[in-house]
């Protein structure tokens, strides 16, 4: 019989406050009355998340997509990543980019996906609504900038001219002109009614990062501490539409990742350059009256130093920069700015919100006094930081009662609920290498890098004990027994050292023969040995000590004598992981030399060796009660295994990037692994089973899909060579276009639809003319039989034109191009004869004229040579009935629209006289007559 395992699905993950995109606030719904700064939305690794910035709460998680481990799930691809967010205010929907080129528009009040789009290769880098949130521009690394259609759920276009990845896009309020900057270091102007760059410019020597404009001001930065100040006018002459007005130096040497304009209730406009390090820096635009008073004293002064008009034209030309702008302040923050966003500005405070690379979010106030701060730094209102860590998590553990999570990382020892995921116990702590519960799970001992051993009380809140000697080097690993009482600790100075857990009766300072219980740590025994130890593991019984080394060997010793066992040799590299089995039978061990080996502990044998990852394994765990055991490593994988049959059952792919740790349950009912990426997953236990044959079958499939896109997109190796010598002298605009597994699938759809409706379509006609043959003899021949149908067609009662034109409607907008763009000539043939069958049906063809005449001028414009060079005369024939035809239906509609459009006016019209009165003054209507009236002439009479 076939053995089956039960499937592992991720069923929570957090630790994530942000990560890698820029963040978008949200106003508060209620206006300011009740003092709140309003809400923040980040991304948060392939989800997004929604934050209270005043309490700190996380208010929803926007999740979309397959869950990481179900059965639907792909098995070697991860989960793309949020790379930039968009937000429209008037429209609640949020444009989503992806590190895939996959763009996604959420509706934020019912939490949904609306809208799918895919038209990139690589990640989304920048993302621009129109002003009626009818239309979207995107750009991304593969160079190019796609104008979608929402409505329709279409590219229109896409511009091709940029050399490198797109940094920004600015579009205008009328949607006529595009203004976008790259890493080529370009800054183009974009005539969107004809989709042509108009203006090239060359903004920066080396790359470009971002755009900011006001009104006519437009703001550049480089990868240097320069910015460009350029005047805009859209309205101007082609070449003169942007002009360089001047260079400024930011106090950072760093590149200005964003650049952002505010305007406060008296028309004040600030800009603030974020920097990628930890400072944004702020600017002050003067306004109009300030610049012309500045202008003026300046000319004065200049005048009395004895110069010349040109000259003092000249030098005010020259001094435009510090003249129109000023710096006002820079907000530095504890740890590397991601990205920033403006919330308020008035006449006397501004405010901004700004996500770091350290997993948290910083909410910033300035208050100022006409042109100048009234404080030398902005102060923090807003720290949203309880729900993450700041750095890596290096161990993890999870309590007795599966009720807890304990994550240590440099500086910081959180607990966690695993019911509510939430953050309930923080501790501060030296730089955490390993942790584990005590028995009990109110009590956490952890490792640190500095050979401390530090004992923390969850119930008190405090840190009972630190022992700040007790290894000379790195504690690498600790153990406990399995009565909890006795503890091993591995370290970087070649010693195991031996603990055990004593009450101690200490005297209350300030009182007389009072005295407190205090849980103590006591060093017992040491074991020394020739390398660094990396890895400690106690058997289940007690009974055997295994000990990993820097020398690639496991040794194995005694717990109570301390007497040496057995040595496990085999790995090329050191073992970074050791568990043991519950039977305490089998050792497992995990190495950086990718490859996991499994040991009998009877004999020290090697039973198998797997190459199981593709980087280094980092750690090991056995399931309880069972030989199966997960691996973590740093390619991003968990896996799971099975340790009797030596496979691999599941391979988990969720993680960003490289996973340090797991944590098992103690019944085994869920795993839990960190990663470099700050997430914590729960990996739980599902009904679902998982058959070995299926998930290798499921990875060939992914595999064979993903070369066949790649075949489609690039083509053979001539034409892709072509392709790329002709791809700098192409068009700049070309229509978008990209194959998916979506769009293949409609294609075959199609093409079954087609095969199937066609198929009971002719055998029809061949009966009505066999009919109409036997009636006319009826003499020496048997009664054609009609066709019974298919069987599909009868189950649905559908007609056969029916099935075909549903099955055509039902393929989503965004795919239906690229499916009818891979459609065999045969089987434009069998669409051609569709619709000219369909076009005898008007109450179909008046239902679904759009769709029809959508579909038929594609298909004829991308297969137009083909269709030329036919000699087939009925095909001819065929092409031009059905151009009479849908001339003549679409003439009746335009009709038939325009009369209805008249009727509907007609009624408002007699609605407005019945309806509506407006107070008219005689005197004045009057008076306007008169002016209007023409004087009667009278010819003269001879």
């Amino acid at each position: 019989m076939v053995k089956s395992y039960q499937r592992f699905e991720q069923s929570a993950v957090f630790g994530v406050i942000s990560s890698e995109a820029n963040n978008v606030w949200l106003p508060p719904l209620k206006g300011r009355s009740s003092g709140s700064p309003g809400q923040i939305i980040t991304s948060a690794l392939e989800n997004v998340n929604i934050w209270d910035i005043k309490t700190g709460e996380l208010i929803a998680q926007l999740q979309d997509g397959i869950t990481p481990g179900s059965a639907d799930s792909k098995v070697n691809t991860k989960p793309a990543e949020v790379t930039f967010l968009q937000y429209h205010p008037d429209s609640s929907l949020l444009a989503v980019g992806y590190r895939d080129g996959n763009i996604k528009v959420w509706d934020l009040v019912s939490k949904t996906v609306l809208i799918n789009l895919n038209g990139h290769k690589s990640s989304i880098t920048v993302l621009k609504f129109d002003v009626n949130c009818t239309r979207l521009v995107s750009g991304s690394s593969d160079s190019n900038i796609i104008i979608w259609d929402l409505v329709s759920e279409v590219g229109i276009c896409k511009l091709r001219s940029h050399k490198d990845r797109i940094s920004d896009l600015y579009v205008d309020d009328d949607f006529n002109w595009l203004l976008s900057v790259s890493k080529d270091g370009l800054i183009k102007v974009w005539d969107l009614k004809t989709n042509q760059c108009v203006e090239t410019h060359i903004a920066h020597t080396g790359e470009c990062w971002s755009l900011g404009i006001k009104d006519d001001v437009v703001i550049t930065t480089s990868n240097t501490s320069q910015i460009k100040l350029w005047s805009l006018d859209l309205d101007g002459e082609v070449g003169s539409k942007l002009i360089e007005k001047g260079v400024y130096e930011k106090q950072s040497k760093q590149r200005g990742t964003s650049v952002k304009f505010i305007e406060n209730s008296s028309g004040v406009a600030f800009f603030a350059i974020g920097n990628a390090d930890k400072t944004i820096e702020i600017f002050r635009i003067r306004p109009q009256e300030e610049i012309t008073r500045a202008l003026k004293k300046r000319e004065k002064r200049l005048k009395e130093k004895g110069m010349e008009d040109e000259d003092i034209q000249q030098n005010i030309k020259e001094s435009f920069v510090s003249t129109m702008m000023h710096s006002f302040q820079t907000v530095r923050s504890a740890f590397k700015l991601k990205s920033f966003s403006w919330t308020f500005a008035t006449n006397s405070k501004l405010e901004l919100v700004a996500t770091t690379s350290s997993n948290t979010i910083e909410y910033y106030t300035i208050a100022y006094e006409k042109r100048e701060p009234t404080q030398p730094a902005p102060n923090r209102l807003y720290t949203i930081e309880l729900q993450g860590l700041r750095t890596d998590i290096r161990a993890t553990d999870i309590s007795d009662d599966n009720m807890l999570l304990a994550t240590a990382s440099n500086g910081l020892l959180k607990i966690w609920n695993l019911r509510t995921k939430q953050c309930i116990r923080t501790f501060d702590c030296g730089y955490a290498l390993t942790c584990k519960f005590l028995p009990g799970g109110l009590l956490v001992i952890l490792g640190t890098r500095n050979g401390e051993l530090q004992l923390f009380d969850l119930a008190s809140s405090t840190q009972i004990e630190n022992i700040e000697g007790a290894h000379d080097a790195a504690i690498w690993s600790l153990d406990l027994t399995s009565n909890g009482k006795r503890l091993v600790t591995g370290s970087a100075d070649k010693t195991v050292k031996f603990w055990d857990f004593q009450l101690e009766q200490l005297p209350i300072e300030g009182t007389s023969g009072k005295s407190e219980s205090k849980l103590t740590l006591n060093h017992d025994t040491t074991l020394e040995l020739n390398d660094d130890v990396l890895c400690v593991k106690i058997s289940p019984e007690d009974k055997h000590l295994a000990v990993s080394l820097l020398d690639n060997t496991v040794k194995i010793f005694f717990l109570d004598t301390m007497k040496f066992f057995l040595s496990l040799y085999g790995h090329k590299l050191p073992v970074l992981s050791i568990d043991i089995s519950f039977d305490s039978k089998m050792v497992i061990t995990s190495s950086a030399d990718k490859n996991i080996k499994i040991w009998g502990l009877d004999f020290g044998d090697c039973h198998k060796s797997l190459f199981a990852h593709q980087d280094s394994i980092m750690n090991v765990k056995f399931l309880p009660e069972s030989h199966n055991f997960f691996s973590c490593s740093k390619d991003g994988q968990v896996k799971y295994w099975d340790g009797d049959k030596f496979e691999c059952v599941q391979k988990l792919v969720s993680h960003q990037s490289e996973v340090w740790c797991l944590a098992m349950g103690l019944d085994g009912s869920f795993v839990v692994s960190t990663s470099h990426d700050h997430s914590i997953r729960i990996w739980q236990e599902t009904e679902d089973q998982v058959f070995l044959e299926e998930e290798r079958e499921k990875e060939m499939e992914e595999q064979y899909e993903e070369t066949l896109l790649n075949s489609l997109e690039e083509g053979t190796g001539d034409d892709a060579f072509k392709k790329d010598s002709v791809d700098g002298e192409g068009d700049e605009a070309t229509d978008v276009h990209k194959q998916t597994i979506e769009s293949l699938k409609a294609n075959e759809k199609l093409m079954d639809a087609l095969d199937l409706g066609l198929t009971e379509i002719e055998a029809m006609e061949r009966y009505n003319s066999d009919m109409a043959l036997w009636k006319k003899k009826k003499i020496g021949s048997e009664m054609p039989v009609k066709p019974s149908g298919n069987a599909v067609l009868l189950a649905v009662k559908k007609s056969p034109e029916q099935y075909i034109m549903e099955t055509l409607a039902r393929i989503k907008p965004s795919q239906l191009e690229d499916a009818l763009l891979i459609l065999p000539f045969s089987y434009v043939l069998k669409f051609l004869k569709f619709i000219d069958i369909v076009l005898k049906n008007k109450k179909m063809l008046h239902n679904y004229l759009a769709l029809i005449c959508k579909n038929l001028f594609f298909i004829v414009r991308t297969n137009h040579k083909e269709l030329i060079s036919q000699k087939n005369e009925e095909l001819k024939l065929q092409i031009t009935r059905v151009k009479q035809e849908l001339r003549n239906t679409l003439k009746q509609n335009e009709d038939a629209l325009g009369f209805n459009i008249q009727g509907l006016k007609f009624i408002k019209q007699q609605w407005d006289l019945k309806h509506n009165f407006e107070f008219v003054d005689e005197y004045d209507q009057r008076i306007q007559e008169e002016k209007k009236a023409k004087k009667r002439i009278f010819e003269t009479l001879v």
